[in-house]
C-alpha cells in the first residue's frame, strides 16, 4: 500500500521499496596494449650465428689465426710449421678447431670450438640467450601475450574492458552493481494491455515475460525470493500493466491523468522479518530505465519496521529518482546525513495510518535533489543513523523491532496524458 505524499502544491499517497544497484566501459584503457607484438631483443639477438672469431678473423686466410679465428685451420706459423695442422694453435689444437676455433665464442652454437669451450655445441649457439628463442623473443616479456600484450592489464577484456566500470549506458556502465545489462528499450509501441503472459502491447520488444497483468489489485508474480505487484490504489488512476520475467527484470506500462494524489506503487518486494539488533550489515541495489521527464513519479524504496508486539509499523521511504513530487514532510531534520554513497534529506509525518520518514537523496554541495538510476544503499545504516537521531514524535523505534519488508517500485501520479513505460533491470538485497 502506499501512502500520501505533495506533488508540486498537490498531496499525494505512496509507499516505496528498497534496494540498490550499478556497471562497463565499452572501451577499455590500455587498448593493445604495452609491447606489442615482437618484444625486447627481436629475433635476432646478441650472440647470433656469426659471433667473435667468425669466418674471417683476425690474421687472414693463411695469417695468423687461420681462416676463422685467432689460430684458425693454418695457425700460427703456416701449414706445417707451428702451430700447423696439428701443432699447437692447429686444426684440433689450442686455438685451432677448439678456443677460438670455426665457431668462436659467440660462434654458431658455443662458446668457441666444435665441442670443447667455444665448441660446436656449447654456449652461445644459436639456441644460447639472446637466441631465436631466448628472453626478447617473439614470445618474451613484452610480446604478443605477454605484460602488456593483447590479452594483459589493460586489454580487451581486462580492467576497463568492454564489461567493465563506466560502460555505455549505465550510472557506470553496461553492468551495474546488482548485475544488471543497463539498456534502454523499444517503448514506442507499447501499450496498457496484455495479449498474454509472454508477449503484447505492455511488454517493450526483446523481452520475453513470464506474467502480465492489468487488474488494479490483480494477482503479483513470485520471482526467486521477490514478489511483483501492480498495487494501484489511488483515487481516479487510469490504465496500467505490470509484467515479470523469471529473473527480477520486470516492467510497467501506465497511463495515469495528471489529477494529482499517488495513483499507483508497482514494486518488487522482498519480506525479511529480521530482528534489527541481529543484523550486522543490510544493502540492497537496484537498476532502472525510465521514461523521460513527463508527467509525475518517483523510484523509491518502501521499507517496513515492525513493532515488537501488535501490528505497529512505521514506513521508511528513500527516494533515489523523482520528477515533479514531494515527499510528506511535516518536519525536516535539520542534519542532513551521509549514510553509505548518498547524503539525505530526511522528512517526518505521517501517511494518515503510519508514522513516515522519507530520505531524499540529496546533492550535498546545491542542496538539491539528486537522481540516480544505479546504485546501492546501505540499509542497516539507515536503520542505525534513525534509532540513534530521530528525536521527533514521528516513527521513533529502536533495535528490538523488526524489518520486516524492503520493497522498490514506482510511484506513479500522473502520466502526463501519455503511455509511459518504466522498467527495473535488476533488484537485489544482502545480509550478514
Amino acid at each position: 500500500m502506499m501512502r500520501s505524499l505533495r506533488v508540486g502544491v498537490m498531496p499525494l499517497t505512496f509507499v516505496l521499496a528498497v534496494a540498490f544497484g550499478l556497471g562497463c566501459a565499452q572501451s577499455n584503457s590500455g587498448g593493445s596494449s604495452t609491447g606489442g607484438s615482437s618484444g625486447q631483443g627481436g629475433v635476432a639477438n646478441s650472440g647470433g650465428a656469426s659471433a667473435t672469431g667468425g669466418a674471417t678473423s683476425e690474421g687472414g686466410t693463411p695469417s695468423s689465426g687461420g681462416v676463422t679465428s685467432v689460430g684458425g685451420v693454418s695457425s700460427t706459423g703456416g701449414t706445417k710449421s707451428s702451430g700447423g695442422m696439428a701443432s699447437t694453435g692447429g686444426a684440433m689444437s689450442t686455438g685451432g678447431g677448439a678456443s677460438g676455433g670455426l665457431a668462436a665464442t659467440g660462434g654458431t652454437t658455443g662458446t668457441g670450438g666444435r665441442l670443447t669451450t667455444g665448441g660446436t655445441l656449447s654456449t652461445g649457439g644459436t639456441n644460447a640467450p639472446g637466441g631465436t628463442t631466448a628472453a626478447g623473443g617473439t614470445t618474451s616479456a613484452g610480446g604478443t601475450t605477454r605484460t602488456g600484450g593483447i590479452t594483459a592489464t589493460g586489454g580487451t577484456t581486462n580492467a576497463g574492458g568492454t564489461t567493465a566500470a563506466g560502460g555505455a549506458t549505465g550510472t557506470a556502465g553496461t553492468t551495474s552493481v546488482c548485475g544488471a545489462s543497463g539498456t534502454t528499450y523499444d517503448s514506442s509501441a507499447v501499450a496498457t494491455t496484455c495479449t498474454n503472459a509472454t508477449t503484447g502491447p505492455a511488454v517493450p520488444a526483446g523481452i520475453t515475460s513470464t506474467f502480465c497483468n492489468c487488474v488494479n489489485e490483480g494477482p503479483g508474480y513470485k520471482t526467486g525470493m521477490f514478489s511483483v505487484a501492480n498495487n494501484v490504489w489511488g483515487s481516479g488512476p487510469g490504465p496500467e500493466c505490470v509484467w515479470a520475467t523469471t529473473s527480477t527484470l520486470w516492467g510497467v506500462t501506465a497511463t495515469h491523468p495528471q489529477t494529482g494524489g499517488v495513483k499507483s506503487y508497482p514494486n518488487i518486494g522482498y519480506s525479511p522479518k529480521k530482528l534489527i539488533s541481529s543484523i550486522n550489515t543490510y544493502t540492497s541495489s537496484f537498476d532502472i530505465t525510465v521514461p523521460g521527464n513527463v508527467g509525475s513519479w518517483e523510484a523509491a524504496y518502501d521499507i517496513w519496521v515492525k513493532a515488537p508486539t501488535g501490528n505497529t509499523r512505521i514506513e521508511l521511504m528513500v527516494w533515489m529518482y523523482t520528477y515533479q513530487t514531494g515527499p510528506i514532510s511535516s518536519i525536516v531534520a535539520t542534519t542532513k546525513p551521509q549514510i553509505g554513497d548518498y547524503t539525505w534529506t530526511v522528512h517526518y509525518g505521517s501517511n494518515g495510518s503510519n508514522a513516515t520518514i522519507s530520505l531524499v537523496n540529496t546533492n550535498p554541495s546545491t542542496g538539491k535533489t539528486a537522481n540516480v538510476t544505479s546504485g546501492t544503499i546501505d540499509v542497516k545504516g539507515i536503520l542505525d543513523w534513525l534509532i540513534a537521531n530521530n528525536t521527533t514524535q514521528y516513527g521513533q523505534f529502536d533495535n528490538t523491532w523488526t524489518l520486516d519488508q524492503v520493497q522498490w517500485g514506482f510511484e506513479i501520479s500522473g502520466d502526463g496524458g501519455s503511455t509511459q513505460e518504466f522498467v527495473n533491470n535488476c533488484f537485489s538485497v544482502s545480509s550478514t
